[in-house]
């Protein structure tokens, strides 16, 4: 009798191991199927979301010189487009190629006028959260637009910046636009407005760099040799991590 209890007990020990192992691979498979479909799910929702934001936030840019003789000294135009569907502005960079020469913050008087231009943009009631069935109320609005030199501050000079130009679109905003570089590795522009509830997209900029500024020191001086120069600028998106990026070709001739 003994024996045959010891087998008995054997016999239910090794089922036992055997239901308890088939219990953990069965659970180690749920758990990796439940991985699996957790991480598809994570892939396809941020696939979603980035085709959403991309689909967004398509501004149009495009960037004008008058003169594109060899050591001439152009106005300079920039052109932004942004749909009503468009997210809103955040960072401008332009990019300037090497070869070019920007007047620096010492060869232009402080306040002087560089430039200027018009801002077409939405205002009004419909830019800013309201409460559900608030009667929308806006109009598109036309913006004159000035540029002025600016000193650079200490620590912009810290950071590389050469000159300031401000945009002034008073009474709606104020861009301060940092310039950086040189002739031997090119030069940035960069600048932000401040968000705003009053104001909102669709947005229209035709802005121009004058030739010289009002004392006849001339702002921008293009290469002395000839040749195909690549302008770039990249649009940031004030409400996504999107980035809208821009290359356009002008031939500087003799």
């Amino acid at each position: 009798m003994g024996e045959k209890e010891s087998q008995a007990e054997r016999r239910t020990l090794t089922a036992y191991r055997v239901t308890a192992d088939l219990g953990r691979s069965r659970l180690r498979r749920f758990y990796k199927m439940k991985k699996a479909v957790v991480l598809m799910a994570l892939t396809l929702a941020i696939s979603l979301v980035a085709g959403v934001a991309h689909a967004e936030f398509t501004p149009k840019f495009s960037v004008k010189l008058d003169n594109t003789k060899v050591n001439g000294n152009p106005a300079m135009n920039f052109y932004l487009e942004f749909d009503e569907e468009d997210d809103e502005i955040g960072l401008f960079t332009g990019f300037i190629p090497k070869g070019f020469t920007i007047a620096t913050d010492e060869q232009i008087p402080n306040n002087e006028k560089i430039g200027s231009g018009v801002i077409q943009i939405r205002g009004g009631l419909d830019c800013r959260p309201g409460p559900e069935g608030q009667i929308p109320l806006g109009a598109n609005a036309t913006v004159p637009a000035t540029f002025y030199e600016k000193a650079v501050t200490d620590d912009e000079a810290d950071s590389g910046v050469i000159a300031v130009w401000l945009l002034d679109l008073e009474p709606l905003n104020r861009v301060r636009l940092l310039v950086k570089g040189s002739p031997t590795t090119g030069y940035s522009i960069s600048g932000a407005p401040t968000p705003s509830d009053n104001t909102c997209n669709p947005l229209t900029a035709d802005l121009t760099i004058n030739a010289k500024s009002q004392s006849g020191v001339p702002i921008m001086t293009n290469p002395a040799t000839a040749g195909k120069k690549v302008f770039k600028a990249e649009i940031t998106s004030q409400d996504s991590p999107e980035i809208a990026k821009f290359k356009q070709a002008i031939t500087i001739t003799k």
